[in-house]
């Protein structure tokens, strides 16, 4: 703890010396006409090192720089009376510009984004150097009789231009992001920033040595060509350089502004306007560049990141515009499809779907662009390059661009053929009798329900092996199984092909008989029971002889399905009870 507090009494004892240096070159050099300073950098490196530390570290780097401030303005300042109060002022300045910073924009970068600039400028270029400005005045001028408005502008214009122009450079400075920027810099980056940077520093000398034109323009092009190929860095270290030159060249006599004749105080606020003018013009184009850095970045790693996912990935990606053309096609449909991504490009979506599916996927995507909100999952067929039909289910959502225009679909498709087929298998097994092979009793409800449904007339028969108990009883189950068997296949083979049979569970079994009169539908029914009649079960050393009976009932589409059967089922009772092996037809 101890060292701790060393530690940041010695960071803000140099801090304070800085202070000192700062300040004591801009009052030994820009205080013209006995007032203010026309120039105040030492304000920016103070508030750049207060927006770097937590409020609770502030005390030691004040102190220091108030020292510094106290020392300065009694040594080259209006001494005095107001060597204190001057102070205290610049310290607010200081805390008020750091305070905003922290409070409004702590977290992002310098220069890194409109909303960083703006806070920058509203806080330490108008609000905390306004402020004081009005308090030096008053100051000055109560203690001094100094006149206010001439102070107070002074102040206001050093103080804020300052700020301005060297603030940038001291927080990439202090809090590292100068230390990144230069090593993500390769080599040859860096020589390039340097020469940059030397450009500027060699134009703007050429602009202000000499005084016989007017070539304030010419600083310009290398500012600009150092902030879009340096970044924030470069153009922070080219509004130093310009404002140092300028300002040096200036005190002197030389430069275009020396051109004028108006006092040399004039001719530094013309100065000041001039390197206001230029930062208002870079700075906001440094940080535009460095919001599209920072999602050119963010894009790059997105991409990356969806690379490795899609060409990794057994699914495939699809990108589709608007008007239903492929975009983008993933590699892995290579191994799904077996296509080559390339060949696709530019192609309709129809180019991978059945064309019986196209109308639903259409569907599906003007729904999801009217409702970019919407993730669509559906399931469509498509080809292989061979030929064979898969199964792809699909996840679609819509791609919206900045202002919030849908501009296409996304998919993500996956071949979901085995699961289809296992859910066929399925949907097969409860609607199939495991012994006979024939729909069950719930695949009979659902077509003899689609039929009446259709509108479509015909006849439903209802058979019932004769004394099948017996046979159980007699020969066993197995026997009895086997003979259930054997009556399938035989009405199997004795009924027309458009008729459906379905074991209803025991001996009892029924057909659907499609656009069948009733004498129609009698007479393939005798056909089954005559057959069943003639034929013999062997099993084992046992030879099984079985009749059959049944009752036979038209349908129509008005009625339901428990009606017709009802009514077959009277018409195989009077069939039993009038001595089996025989039809009944419903009355």
């Amino acid at each position: 703890m101890e060292d701790d507090r060393t530690s940041r009494w010695a960071q803000a004892l140099r801090l304070g010396c800085g202070y000192f240096i700062l300040a004591a070159g801009t009052l030994a050099l820009t205080r013209f006409d006995g007032g203010v300073a026309f120039l105040w950098i030492a304000t920016a490196l103070l508030t750049a090192r207060l927006t770097v530390l937590p409020a609770r570290e502030w005390g030691p780097p004040i102190a220091a720089c108030f020292a510094a401030s106290v020392a300065t303005s009694a040594i080259w300042g209006f001494g005095g009376a107001t060597v204190v109060p001057l102070a205290t002022i610049n310290m607010l300045e200081s805390a008020i510009g750091a305070t905003f910073l922290r409070r409004l924009v702590h977290r992002e970068e310098v220069l890194n984004s409109h909303r960083w600039l703006i806070v920058f400028i509203a806080a330490n270029g108008i609000a905390a150097p306004l402020l004081t400005a009005v308090l030096a005045g008053v100051t000055v001028s109560a203690t001094l009789g100094e006149p206010f408005l001439g102070n107070a502008l002074h102040w206001y214009n050093g103080h804020a231009l300052g700020t301005l122009a060297f603030m940038p450079i001291f927080m990439l400075c202090m809090d590292g992001q100068a230390a990144r920027m230069v090593q993500r810099m390769k080599g040859r980056k860096l020589l390039e920033m340097g020469a940059l940077l030397a450009l500027v520093a060699v134009v703007s000398a050429i602009t202000f040595v000499q005084s016989t034109a007017p070539l304030l323009f010419l600083p310009m092009l290398p500012v600009v060509l150092a902030t879009f190929r340096g970044g924030a860095l470069s153009s922070a270290a080219s509004i130093v350089i310009l404002t140092l030159i300028g300002g040096f060249a200036t005190l002197n006599g030389h430069g275009p502004v020396a051109l004028s004749d108006a006092p040399l105080g004039a001719r530094m606020q013309f100065l000041q306007l001039y390197i206001a003018c230029t930062m208002l013009t870079i700075l906001p184009a440094t940080a535009e560049l460095q919001q599209r850095a920072r999602l050119f970045r963010r894009l790059s790693e997105s991409e990356a990141r969806y690379r490795i996912l899609t060409e990794s990935s057994t699914d495939i990606v699809v990108n589709i515009d608007r008007h239903g053309r492929l975009q983008f096609v993933s590699a892995s449909i290579r191994q799904v499809n077996g296509r080559d991504p390339e060949t696709l490009i530019g192609k309709p979506i129809s180019a991978l779907l059945k064309s019986d599916d196209l109308a639903r996927a259409q569907t599906l995507f003007r729904q999801i662009m009217d409702d970019p909100e919407m993730i669509g999952v559906q399931e469509f067929r498509g080809q292989t390059r061979d030929g064979e039909d898969r199964w792809y289910e699909t996840h679609s959502r819509a791609v919206v661009d900045v202002a919030g225009t849908v501009t296409g679909i996304v998919c993500s498709v996956r071949d979901v053929t085995h699961r289809k087929a296992a859910e066929e298998r399925l949907a097969r097994a409860a609607l199939t009798d495991p012994l006979t092979g024939l729909i069950n009793r719930r695949g009979l409800d659902e077509e003899l329900e689609k039929r009446l449904a259709s509108g479509a007339g015909g006849c439903v028969a209802l058979l019932d092996l004769d004394h099948f108990k017996q046979v159980n009883d007699t020969y066993g189950h197995a026997a009895g199984d086997e003979v259930l068997r054997r009556f399938a296949t035989l009405a199997r083979s004795s009924i027309r092909d458009q008729d459906i049979i379905a074991r209803l569970g025991g001996e009892e079994f029924a057909i659907i008989l499609p656009d069948a009169t009733i004498n129609q539908a009698h007479l393939v029914c005798d056909r089954v029971r005559r057959a069943i009649g003639d034929a013999r079960v062997r099993v084992d050393d046992n030879v099984i002889g079985i009749t059959v009976s049944g009752g036979v009932a038209t349908y129509r589409g008005h009625q339901t399905a428990s009606d017709v059967l009802r009514n077959a089922d009277r018409a195989l009772y009077r069939a039993k009870n009038t001595g089996r092996d025989r039809l009944a037809t419903a009355a």
